[in-house]
């Protein structure tokens, strides 16, 4: 079974038209035949309003992901960020959440998609079969 996971990064400022524009866009270029399943964010992101708002409009579940399995996944992320090494230990939030959350053997099929206010980021991660 193929589980596609959107992994999503964000300031606290960042509004659920932001989060929910660069959502659509990398479920745009996924070109995958089904949609996502969920949208994985870091533990201490869930309760955000904006995320929570934009979760509803796309009909998404919110899965968390703890610290220790983003930095694990980050090793197969493709991004590298200062900032958010600096602030959460990994080169991309929302590449390492949608690896983390897609689990064992997860590939990145979409790299980090920035919003254009810049607050809030993106990225889609799969893993099981992709073929008919």
């Amino acid at each position: 079974m193929t589980r596609l996971v959107i992994g999503v990064g964000f300031r606290e400022s960042a509004s659920a038209q932001s989060i929910g524009e660069v959502l659509a866009r990398v479920a745009a270029h996924a070109a995958m035949p089904g949609p996502a399943c969920a949208i994985a964010v870091p533990e201490d992101k869930a309760a955000h309003s904006g995320l929570r708002l934009a979760a509803l409009a796309t009909r998404l579940p919110i899965e968390t992901v703890a610290a220790g399995a983003m930095r694990e996944a980050d090793r197969h992320a493709a991004t590298r960020s200062a900032q958010a090494t600096r602030h959460r230990g990994v080169g991309s939030v929302c590449e390492a959440a949608a690896l983390a959350a897609a689990g064992a053997g997860a590939q990145l099929i979409v790299g980090r998609m920035v919003s254009a206010d810049r607050h809030a980021t993106a990225a889609a991660a799969i893993t099981g079969e992709t073929s008919p």
